[in-house]
């Protein structure tokens, strides 16, 4: 399996038969062979997880299938879903989760392998706002990724956002601490590269160093 971070929250991951494109919105996407299945996702319309430039891979791809949270608008053929919904699709078995931002987090079972994509599922806690509504977001993230426990994920992209200064990595512990994923990949990391650095060498992302992957640059690669 080669996991391609191609900017932001937008990753490839390519097995042997099928190729899952998660949430592009820009850099350079991987050049992938054209007899795989390829399946693109989008988790929500936000500008930074969701670009319409995705259509145009079918002029170059003809095994292309395109599975998308529901509150994104397209008149283009897609498999839309909404939270908390299964669906089988041509060899793979998608699962959602509810967003506490918008649209969905996936759970995708391909080739016998289990992969999370978090969307904007996070537990989001905003230094000076108030209490009730960072409650919010910690109760409603630890309702959702509840629904994980017992599964066997192979790998899971998380967020790690700078944006939310020391509580940036609450949502990631969280996570790592109830569903054991094997492999992480941190994103949504707006361009600050450093912050994986950052959390691998503190207190709390010491313990994981061994299952979280350090993202230096745009285009990166990890085989698997």
């Amino acid at each position: 399996m080669k996991v391609t971070f191609i900017e932001h929250s937008g990753f490839s991951v390519e097995m042997e038969h099928t190729v899952l494109l998660f949430d592009y919105y820009k850099g350079e996407i991987p050049k992938f062979p054209e007899d795989k299945k390829i399946f693109v996702f989008a988790s929500h319309g936000h500008g930074d997880h969701y670009n319409p430039v995705i259509w145009k891979l079918r002029e170059k791809y003809p095994n292309i299938t395109y599975i998308l949270s529901d509150d994104i608008q397209t008149k283009e053929e897609a498999i839309q879903m909404g939270a908390h919904e299964s669906k089988e699709i041509d060899g793979i078995l998608v699962d959602t989760l509810r967003s506490n931002d918008l649209g969905v987090a996936f759970l995708v079972r391909a080739e016998g392998k289990t992969i999370y994509h978090a969307g904007d599922l996070n537990w989001w806690h905003w230094n000076g706002e108030p209490e009730e509504e960072n409650l919010y977001y910690k109760k409603t993230f630890q309702e959702e990724i509840e629904r994980l426990k017992g599964t066997n994920i192979d790998v899971a992209f998380l967020l790690l956002d700078p944006r939310q200064e020391d509580k940036y990595c609450w949502g990631i512990n969280d996570f790592l601490e109830k569903i054991h994923p094997k492999k992480v990949f941190p994103m949504h990391c707006f361009g600050s590269y450093r912050i994986t650095k950052h959390y691998l060498r503190c207190k709390d992302g010491q313990k994981w160093k061994d299952i979280v992957f350090e993202i230096t640059k745009p285009s990166e690669e990890f085989l698997l």
